[in-house]
């Protein structure tokens, strides 16, 4: 619209003021002055809506189109919030929600337990690692084999932190570290004998 630019561009309060000194601007303008300055203001009104009534019955047809573009587009987008709004409260809606959460809680649950059955496991592989080594401790001594029958000894002691002992613990170690102590009594009879 560059002749509706050009209208604005043009107005100059200066031009419309020529017969007024305006060279010192602390100089009050006078009555005559004012009447002849809203004159002319009223008059360049005119001007410019006379210029944008005929700009737009120019472009009525090209206004006609932007306008309807527009409601388009703002029904599209009511449509498409409509859209989502369906699509929103059928996935809210949905029992699969609660039955995905369901399958979730129970995912997590069973690899809790998954989890807590390989520490045990682990804990019962431990025990029977330390079973067996006493075991072969009391065949060492009953056939003579002192030597390896007090390194295992010394070795048990580490891994059944004897000296150690905690409140709570798993029965199996209170056990393993009577059998332990079986064991190393042994040997120091054994070597009590051997010492006389």
């Amino acid at each position: 619209m560059p002749e509706i630019d050009a209208l604005f561009d043009s107005l100059n309060v200066r031009e419309l003021l020529s017969g007024h000194d305006l060279d010192d601007p602390t100089t009050p303008l006078s009555a005559p002055d004012l009447r002849l300055l809203v004159n002319r203001l009223e008059s360049h009104s005119l001007r410019i809506k006379s210029k944008v009534q005929s700009y737009l019955l120019a472009h009525h047809s090209e206004f006609s189109d932007l306008f309807s573009t527009c409601q388009d587009a703002v029904s599209r987008t009511r449509l498409i919030s409509d859209d989502v709004s369906d699509v929103v409260q059928l996935v809210s809606d949905r029992p699969i929600d609660v039955e995905i959460r369901e399958v979730v809680d129970e995912i997590r649950e069973k690899t809790k337990e998954v989890r807590v059955k390989r520490e045990s496991l682990g804990l019962v592989n431990a025990v029977v690692g330390v079973c067996e080594a006493l075991r072969e401790t009391k065949e060492a001594l009953k056939c003579g084999g002192f030597g390896f029958a007090a390194e295992r000894i010394r070795e048990m002691k580490v891994v059944l932190r004897v000296g150690e002992e905690e409140e709570g613990e798993p029965v199996a170690y209170v056990l393993l570290r009577k059998e332990w102590s079986d064991c190393f009594d042994e040997i120091q009879e054994v070597l009590a004998k051997f010492m006389e």
